[in-house]
């Protein structure tokens, strides 16, 4: 097992990956490709094969790699806290606090799809899950996405529906032509419009149901390479892949109104999120060269997470909106992922050689001493 403070390589890495996935769906929005009418991005360069690409991000990624995301962040809290040895439910309502003011800043000034706002308000219940054992966290977590089927399954809310869409009618275009300042009021709207369409589609449910799963994996450590559960692992690999991938299919290809679409809406993100990280706790179980490799280069990116999503908003902004590169629905999706692959690479030798001279990322190093109330070292 891992000893107190100690980092384990492998659900770093699992961060790294998770922030390449969130990438690749957020920058549909950054680019303003996602928001651009069909006969537009047909005149986009290399856009004949956007339509694959747009299928198979549906089926494998959309709401995959946050879903992986919010599995580690509940792995992470039942980490921390059977680490913290003197009040680790104020200490993890601290750090909550602190991650929410972050997400609010990241909404307002870079994007208004933060998703750290919501971590944040819902991490806080995470406290009363703080004895709970692995068995009864799961359950949680299944009852939990049984009744967003359920909720779903009534029908969506029309109100709230209409209302987030004309939001982001009214608000998009200053994206691509506005002044900063424009864009930061035009964030704020936004952020309303993200917020509605989460509750519209029951998205606190979800997180929540991910982070109790994350908790119950961590109550195992199963991302301990030493600490066995490798037949569970091959389970959950199998099961998660096979079922997710046919669910998410369900839900692409059939009508949305369908039940077995809303069941492959509902349960394919955390099947396929389960799975993605247990095939990749299994091989990073290995001794390969190849295996060491890739868990190296992905661990430096996850061990500075919230710097590198934030980072992404961040250039991604300034490549594409008006206000400074002014790349806005100029790029066709094949182009995209280009590009989002070019800037992981680049984002994994950042975060490598930061890391060689700092402790930790700059954001990371922010939330800490807000958490601790001292400054932490940074320099090496």
């Amino acid at each position: 097992m891992a000893s107190k403070g100690e980092r384990i390589d492998s659900l770093d890495a699992l961060r790294g990956f998770a922030i390449f996935g969130i990438l690749l769906i957020n920058i549909q929005v950054f680019s303003g490709w996602g928001f651009v009418a069909p006969e537009t991005r047909q005149a986009l360069t290399w856009s004949q094969w956007d339509e694959p690409i747009a299928t198979w991000l549906d089926i494998l990624v959309r709401a995959k790699f946050y879903s992986l995301f919010s599995l580690l962040f509940g792995y992470s809290f039942m980490m921390l806290a059977e680490r913290v040895q003197h009040g680790p439910a104020r200490y993890h309502l601290r750090r909550m606090l602190g991650l929410l003011v972050i997400g609010a800043a990241h909404s307002l000034f870079l994007s208004p799809w933060d998703i750290l706002m919501l971590y944040g308000v819902m991490g806080m219940f995470l406290g009363a899950f703080l004895n709970v054992r692995a068995q009864t966290l799961a359950l949680w977590g299944a009852a939990l996405l049984v009744l967003t089927g359920v909720a779903l399954s009534f029908g969506r809310l029309t109100d709230l529906s209409s209302l987030s869409l004309s939001l982001l009618q009214e608000n998009v275009p200053a994206l691509s032509g506005g002044s900063y300042l424009e864009v930061v009021e035009a964030n704020a709207y936004l952020s309303v419009s993200v917020f509605l369409d989460r509750i519209e589609h029951l998205r606190p449910l979800r997180v929540m149901a991910m982070f109790l799963f994350g908790a119950a994996a961590a109550r195992l450590h199963l991302a301990e390479p030493d600490s066995g559960h490798g037949r569970l692992l091959i389970v959950v690999a199998l099961a998660g892949l096979v079922g997710g991938i046919t669910l998410a299919i369900a839900e692409v290809k059939l009508a949305e109104e369908s039940l077995v679409s809303l069941v492959g809406r509902v349960g394919s993100p955390p099947m396929l999120a389960m799975g993605y990280g247990a095939v990749l706790l299994l091989w990073w179980r290995g001794r390969g060269v190849l295996t060491g490799a890739v868990r190296s280069a992905l661990a430096p990116t996850g061990r500075m997470a919230l710097t590198n999503y934030i980072l992404q908003s961040a250039v991604s902004i300034c490549i594409f909106y008006g206000m400074w590169g002014d790349r806005f629905a100029s790029l066709s999706l094949a182009a995209l992922m280009l590009y989002s692959v070019a800037f992981f690479v680049l984002q994994m030798i950042f975060s490598a050689v930061w890391l060689r001279i700092f402790t930790q990322g700059p954001l990371e190093w922010l939330w800490r001493w807000q958490m601790k109330r001292k400054r932490p070292r940074l320099l090496r």
